[in-house]
């Protein structure tokens, strides 16, 4: 066997292995909530890739000096269709098949770090990107750069009227390569070079309110959470702080062992939550890590606050540990597992494998956590955080601003209210400590 026809073997065996193995986890791990009927089996589905890549064959040109790659190519993204469609017939909106480029953005975000400079902005149409701020710690923090400076051009490429997506994937890129940022002040253009690094995404901020109140704000739930809300709970007992609020409010989600690891700063037991699985087998979550204070706790939410917050927030009720202010939260009591797939296939399956439930083995899915208290406002919005926390002041009030003019042109009747607003929300929260 020639070095070639080895090689077209090893890739056809290893996509084949991994697209097996794929159809097997989908078929033992996915629950079926979202379905009637049973979804098919793995049998059935080799069948459709067995057909299609026989018609497939049938219509590429044997002669033609690329027809093994051309075969190859066509064999992978039949591959990756089918295991789309076999996912796709449980129809769960949480589980789905992740191309290789997807994979890296996903994992990029949860592990809470990309490649790039290091820098919010805003897309708009008809005209150049703005700048909103950069990220404390990243390639931008300490350049010339301020809020509103408009993005002319990076290294000569213009971007006008670029989407979000096209202008991140601009201003991305490999480690230690240089971006030369060409930007309008005032009408006044300069350049700006940076070069590009690994830069942290920090979901997490802090600060000490009146009375002692030591206030964590949690956008979503990364990898490195804990490590990042440990220390601040340790700053914040420091500075005097005599109680808690962790602000879950507009929180999706994310990892669950920050979740377990977060609660466990603030309660003593053992569990913190429990899942149940595809063959009916339940298994109890314990606590991570140490427990840090005892000290008065409310947790802020909204009904979009999902999964490992409804984690936190269910444990924090369940033990009586605090008191949970703001409304009923999303109901996404599901958890998702990710399991990558290797070249040349490639990308990774995201499968839901458990439902869980809190301590108290109440369930959350399409249930969610009721608050104690029950706060809601019209001006809730307006004192939404989303994303990656670690900006400056400068750039929280700029988001601030472009907030507000977005308020008046969506709302003018209500616009000077809504502005007005005190946060409602929070506020009951600091009265429900203070008494």
């Amino acid at each position: 066997m020639s070095a070639t026809q080895e090689a077209k073997k090893s890739i056809e065996v290893t996509a084949y292995s991994e697209f097996v193995k794929a159809l097997d986890i989908i078929d033992q791990t996915q629950l079926t909530l979202f379905v009637d009927n049973t979804p098919p089996n793995k049998a059935e589905q080799l069948k459709v890739y067995e057909a299609r890549l026989s018609e497939a064959e049938k219509k590429l040109d044997r002669s033609t000096a690329d027809y093994v790659q051309r075969l190859d190519e066509k064999r992978i993204d039949i591959m990756r269709t089918v295991i789309s469609e076999t996912i796709g017939q449980y129809n769960d909106k949480y589980a789905n098949y992740i191309s290789p480029e997807s994979l890296t953005k996903y994992s990029s975000r949860r592990n809470g770090n990309v490649d790039g400079i290091g820098l919010k902005f805003r897309a708009i149409a008809n005209d150049f990107p703005i700048a909103i701020g950069p990220l404390l710690g990243g390639p931008m923090d300490g350049k010339d750069i301020e809020p509103n400076d408009k993005l002319l051009s990076v290294n000569g490429e213009t971007l006008f009227s670029l989407s979000s997506n096209q202008v991140e994937a601009a201003l991305k890129g490999p480690s230690g390569s240089v971006a030369t940022l060409t930007v309008s002040r005032n009408g006044t253009e300069h350049t700006i070079e940076v070069k590009r690094a690994a830069v942290e995404l920090h979901y997490e901020d802090s600060e000490l309110l009146a009375n002692n109140i030591g206030y964590i704000k949690i956008s979503r739930f990364g990898s490195k959470s804990q490590v990042q809300v440990r220390k601040f709970v340790a700053e914040l007992l420091l500075k005097g702080a005599e109680s808690f609020i962790i602000d879950l409010r507009d929180n999706p989600g994310g990892s669950t062992l920050a979740a377990r690891a977060i609660v466990s700063l603030f309660c003593t037991e053992e569990t913190i939550y429990f899942e149940k699985f595809k063959n009916g087998a339940t298994r109890k979550l314990p606590r991570e890590g140490e427990h840090k204070t005892h000290h008065p706790l409310a947790v802020l939410m909204n009904e979009n606050s999902m999964s490992s917050s409804e984690i936190l927030a269910g444990a924090v009720q369940s033990y009586q540990r605090g008191v949970v202010v703001g409304t009923t939260s999303y109901g996404k009591g599901l958890i998702q597992k990710v399991f990558n797939l290797q070249a040349p296939l490639g990308g990774a399956i995201r499968t839901t494998i458990a439902e869980f439930g809190r301590p108290d083995k109440q369930m959350i899915h399409a249930i969610g956590v009721k608050p104690d208290i029950h706060v809601k406002t019209n001006s809730d919005f307006m004192f939404k955080r989303t994303g990656s926390l670690n900006v400056s002041k400068k750039t929280q009030a700029f988001q601030r601003e472009l907030l507000e003019k977005a308020v008046k042109k969506k709302h003018p009747k209500q616009a000077s209210s809504l502005i007005a607003a005190k946060d409602a929300q929070l506020e009951a929260a600091i009265e429900a400590l203070q008494s």
